[in-house]
């Protein structure tokens, strides 16, 4: 279900021992859908946003993120390389970097 660029075998144990501990119901069918699409209201956030994606991640994610960035002003979105959707895990460093270099650039 999740996928992970080619030879994060770590990462993927990793979600694996996750996913087994704490099976989870995915369906999540006590949860009303929301009554406003949300790709039309992306403009009202008004705050610094960061869009991660890993560049081996599938392609609808690559378009959505790329929906979100033009959706939302002054956002930025960054590619990290070598990872799947599960950057965190994959790459654990780059993603830290990248969230407190993004962090630190829009602080006060």
């Amino acid at each position: 279900m999740y996928l992970l660029a080619p030879g994060h075998h770590a990462a993927k144990k990793r979600i694996l021992d996750l996913l087994t501990a704490s099976p989870q119901d995915m369906t999540h069918a006590d949860y009303a859908l929301p009554t406003q699409p949300a790709l039309p209201r992306l403009r009202e956030i008004r705050i610094p946003t960061l869009i991660l994606v890993g560049d081996a991640d599938i392609p609808d994610v690559h378009a959505h993120a790329g929906a979100i960035e033009a959706g939302i002003p002054g956002s930025k979105r960054v590619i990290i390389p070598e990872t799947g959707h599960l950057m965190y895990l994959e790459k654990p460093e780059e993603f830290s970097r990248a969230v407190i270099t993004f962090i630190d650039s829009n602080g006060p």
